[in-house]
């Protein structure tokens, strides 16, 4: 009997520890494995784990969030553009072209003769009184060394006083006489004959409009000048003398000056004016004449 209960109670025992009790339970349970935190240094996460969410971001977007909408184009730029008025297009009746206005043809000259001024002494002006030639009239402006500012002498240069083309040069010249003279004298120096002979050797340059400019009495002509030769404002044409002069025979080198002419058509620029009108006219020409 005795050892009957010696064996129930070892049995009893034995059962009482085979059964675990709560507290054992949660100790020896298996526990999931921590969550990573990323530190920012990791090179391969691991993919099948989240990466934990950092407290400086943003949280991420739930898988099935709609996508928030894209801002336009015209949003994206520092300014957007103003809107744009409307514009109205109203037919009008064609407007005909202006008529481009045509410069003056007596003007953009120059003084013949660099550094020259223009004379106010009459006889050496257009309108002065010729009497020797039965009271003839002179149609243009005289340059002598006293009264033109300048030294006049058989090397001063005659310059074209503006573009044209050459439509006479007296290259064969041929000076005049003591009978010519006597010629002339006796005709009481008449007749556009014997006034073209006493401008001596020549040079005619003619002008856009038909203005030409008349250089007589030289004593030479440049080299190159000849008809139908064009020349440029301010071009070498010849030298200042005395052909056609009584003195180019008589007293040689005491006559020498440019005679100079603008003439328009059959007339001559200041004709009907007072000499110092006409002179008026030639400073106009030459860009002279003070507002």
């Amino acid at each position: 009997m005795v050892l009957a209960l010696g064996v129930f109670a070892v049995a009893f025992t034995i059962a009482m520890l085979s059964i675990p009790s709560g507290d054992g339970a949660a100790e020896t349970s298996p526990q999931p494995p921590p969550q990573a935190v990323s530190t920012g240094n990791d090179e391969d996460p691991d993919p099948e784990q989240p990466a934990a969410q950092s407290h400086d971001t943003e949280p991420l977007p739930q898988a099935n969030a709609q996508p928030a909408e894209q801002p336009s184009q015209a949003a994206s730029t520092d300014q957007a553009q103003p809107p744009q008025p409307q514009q109205t297009v109203q037919q009008s009746e064609p407007v005909a072209p202006a008529e481009t206005e045509q410069p003056d043809p007596l003007t953009g000259f120059i003084v013949p003769i660099g550094g020259a001024c223009i004379t106010e002494f009459e006889g050496h002006l257009p309108g002065a009184p010729r009497t020797y030639r039965n009271n003839g009239i002179h149609e243009g402006l005289d340059f002598y060394e006293w009264a033109s500012c300048t030294a006049i002498n058989h090397d001063t240069r005659i310059l074209a006083a503006k573009d044209g083309t050459i439509i006479r040069a007296d290259l064969d010249y041929i000076d005049v006489t003591p009978e010519d003279w006597a010629r002339f004298e006796a005709a009481n120096f008449e007749g556009e004959a014997i006034l073209d002979e006493l401008r001596g050797r020549q040079v005619w340059i003619e002008h856009a409009g038909g203005i030409v400019t008349r250089y007589a009495h030289l004593n030479r002509i440049a080299a190159g000048i000849g008809v139908g030769v064009h020349v440029s404002r301010g071009q070498l044409i010849g030298h200042p003398g005395e052909s056609g002069q009584q003195e180019s025979y008589a007293a040689p080198g005491t006559d020498i000056h440019l005679h100079f002419e603008i003439r328009v058509g059959d007339t001559w620029l200041g004709e009907g004016l007072t000499p110092l009108e006409a002179r008026d006219r030639y400073l106009q020409a030459f860009g002279l004449l003070g507002d």
